[in-house]
């Protein structure tokens, strides 16, 4: 065997080796993925093709039937993507524990705002599974959007906080909160402030993980 073919084969193996961790973590995550959909269809009764294709192409409606809503769950995902990506750049940096909690905090909040607004947890599918009124769900959006706010509030203020009460004032009165009843009648009023509200969050937290990671980097110059 010559020089150049025992170093490919000593390279595939370090790689295997590098690999193996989030190899497996991708496999569970697969695997769990697949399952819940197979479950899912058993349950629901439906063949496993509805729920693998596209809404679209299953209901056979355009694709762009509704194209805003998908946007706003891609940006909560997006805003979820870039505070735990951020998080976890601090954390392997032992950077300060507050500010990656709370970056970490706000990926996860993201993350569940995303799921919910793509699969309608509280509007449809949780009511309909625990039978209880939607109401009582709003409640506990209450409750962690509260706790949020109370426990996170000193760490949010460090950032430009005026694009933090923005997205919350919006997403706030789309919910009807403050919106003039004239307004309420239109559904589109609704989820046109919802969707302003979920870009000023994605700016308010693009910019902060942005700050901190710049700082890690400007530590590491000096």
């Amino acid at each position: 065997m010559d020089s150049k073919s025992s170093s490919f084969i000593t390279n595939l193996k370090n790689q295997i080796i590098r690999i193996l961790p989030i190899s497996l973590i991708s496999i569970a995550i697969a695997l769990g993925g697949a399952a819940v959909t197979v479950s899912v269809a058993n349950w629901t009764e439906n063949p496993i093709w509805r729920l693998t294709k596209d809404p679209a192409q299953v209901l056979d409606f355009p694709p762009y039937i509704g194209l805003l809503s998908y946007w706003g769950a891609l940006l909560w995902m997006s805003t979820a993507i870039i505070c735990l990506f951020a998080s976890l750049v601090m954390k392997n940096q032992h950077a300060s524990f507050r500010t990656y909690r709370f970056l970490f905090a706000s990926g996860i909040l993201s993350f569940l705002l995303a799921v919910d607004d793509i699969f309608l947890l509280h509007d449809e599918v949780l009511p309909r599974l625990l039978d209880m009124p939607e109401f009582f769900f709003y409640l506990i959006y209450v409750i962690i959007f509260g706790s949020y706010l109370l426990y996170f509030w000193r760490d949010i203020s460090k950032y430009d906080y005026l694009l933090f009460i923005i997205a919350f004032m919006l997403l706030l009165v789309s919910r009807g909160f403050f919106l003039p009843r004239v307004l309420r009648d239109y559904m589109t009023t609704n989820d046109m402030l919802k969707y302003f509200g979920i870009v000023f969050w994605l700016a308010f937290f693009y910019k902060a993980a942005m700050q901190e990671v710049m700082r890690l980097m400007n530590k590491r110059e000096v």
